[in-house]
């Protein structure tokens, strides 16, 4: 029971990042009204918050060699939850007070999303956790339905966009009281070195052209899908004249089928090689954003949404997958590389889609969009055929 326990608790590390990052797209609008500054502007200080999750996981790649996974979560999401308790009784109507709120909010879901790693790392053996990564892609996936979908709720019933963070707050209570209640795997030596950086007796160069390839394909990907998220509801509120309702639905149309994407592509990936499966994935991605960003019907455009949730969420697993496997006998050093190449698309996408949106419009975003996968889709061909060559 503590071991189930407990992997929940590690579950909902990665439910409590996703809560605040999937609402992104919902909360624009509204954040926009509520501060009196444009769209764009609320737009880029989300990366405040992308980029205080990647702050968070360097913080904690010092925190977890030095101090127990149990007391690091315990200050960790005792932080977080003061800081939300302050952004919503605060009420704060500050530009830079927000963004404040949101950089530190970002660093507790960095810090806290390692600590679930921590724990799934020490509660399985490596032939079950490869399933207990799974269950977390899927964990984030189902908080990426549930809460834009009750921010919807929320917003519609004139609430301030703060309680739909606050609801958020919920799962990091849960998390906190757990971390005092269950007993916690001990962090042995051995533990403890592993979390510290990697230092190989043979020093392997990962810096071969595929590898640059693939990390700079997992950027663009993470910075097509965050882009995507963040504007569609505004493009279907402005460009095909959606109620603000309607057009939050395409976040939870997004997260909710991506669930059911990963599981049947885990069961693909036993029979079907990873290479044919990520080019047929990627060219699904740049038909259904091409159909996207040409539709004028936007039910058209919402039922879209679904199939790419479900077809295109595996990318970056895939991705993950190709890229461990272009250097024989990679260093731990190489996922980390490539984890946070992609963290770095999530972290850029808010303010650089501001950007691209400010000075082109609205519908630049979806232009943006099917751009970004068309690229992932060539650096993946790209790292491909060297490999052939290789070989």
């Amino acid at each position: 029971m503590n071991k189930a326990l407990l992997t929940l608790i590690a579950f909902m590390t990665y439910m409590v990042m996703s809560g605040l990052m999937t609402q992104i797209g919902v909360l624009i609008s509204p954040l926009a009204e509520y501060l009196n500054v444009s769209v764009t502007k609320v737009a880029s200080i989300f990366s405040l918050l992308t980029g205080g999750t990647l702050a968070g996981t360097f913080i904690a790649m010092w925190l977890y060699g030095r101090f127990t996974t149990q007391r690091i979560l315990q200050v960790n999401y005792l932080a977080f939850i003061l800081s939300l308790i302050l952004l919503v009784f605060l009420d704060s109507q500050s530009l830079l007070v927000v963004s404040i709120f949101l950089f530190v909010l970002g660093i507790g879901c960095g810090i806290g999303l390692a600590g679930g790693a921590v724990l799934i790392t020490h509660l399985y053996n490596e032939k079950k956790r490869a399933s207990a990564f799974l269950a977390t892609d899927c964990s984030f996936s189902l908080a990426g339905y549930i809460f834009p979908s009750l921010a919807i709720i929320l917003l519609s019933a004139n609430h301030l966009w703060t309680l739909s963070y606050a609801v958020v707050g919920v799962l990091a209570f849960l998390i906190f009281i757990g971390c005092f209640i269950l007993r916690f795997p001990r962090d042995t030596q051995r533990n403890q070195r592993d979390l510290e950086p990697y230092e190989p007796s043979t020093k392997v160069n990962i810096w071969t052209p595929r590898v640059i390839l693939v990390a700079f394909a997992l950027c663009c990907y993470l910075t097509s899908q965050t882009t995507f998220l963040t504007w569609a509801p505004s493009y279907l509120q402005e460009i095909l004249s959606l109620d603000s309702t309607q057009a939050a639905s395409a976040v939870g149309n997004y997260w909710g089928p991506s669930i059911f994407g990963l599981l049947t592509v885990t069961l693909l990936v036993m029979k079907v090689p990873t290479r044919p499966l990520l080019l047929c994935v990627l060219a699904i991605a740049v038909a259904l954003s091409f159909l996207l960003y040409s539709t004028s019907d936007p039910d058209w455009f919402l039922t879209v949404t679904l199939g790419l949730g479900f077809l295109t969420s595996c990318i970056f697993k895939l991705g993950i997958s190709i890229g461990t496997q272009q250097i024989k006998n990679a260093p731990p050093f190489l996922v980390t590389f490539l984890l946070c190449s992609a963290t770095l698309g999530s972290t850029i996408a808010p303010a650089l889609s501001a950007l691209v949106v400010s000075t082109f419009g609205v519908s630049s975003a979806m232009l943006m969009t099917l751009i970004g996968f068309s690229l992932v889709a060539v650096l993946i061909c790209a790292c491909l055929v060297l490999e052939h060559k290789k070989g």
